[in-house]
């Protein structure tokens, strides 16, 4: 079965990317860009993966206060 793992991957990264441009989109009518938001390779559990990091800290606090007040 490792042949299909490839194929497995490269749908999990093409879902993953999915996922970040559906985020991506979400945050930019709040006003907030994640710069480093993107798909990323899927780990043990062959799931799709989404990396947010990259954001400086004042961002990573507005993107909390934002996701605060509207809970």
């Amino acid at each position: 079965m490792a042949v299909d793992r490839p194929t497995a991957n490269g749908d999990a990264l093409r879902e993953g990317d999915l996922a970040a441009r559906e985020l991506a989109d979400a945050l930019k009518l709040a006003g907030i860009t994640l710069p480093s938001l993107r798909g990323d390779f899927p780990t043990v559990t062959d799931q799709p993966l989404v990396h947010l990091g990259g954001a400086s800290a004042a961002l990573v606090r507005e993107l909390a206060a934002w996701i605060r007040q509207r809970a």
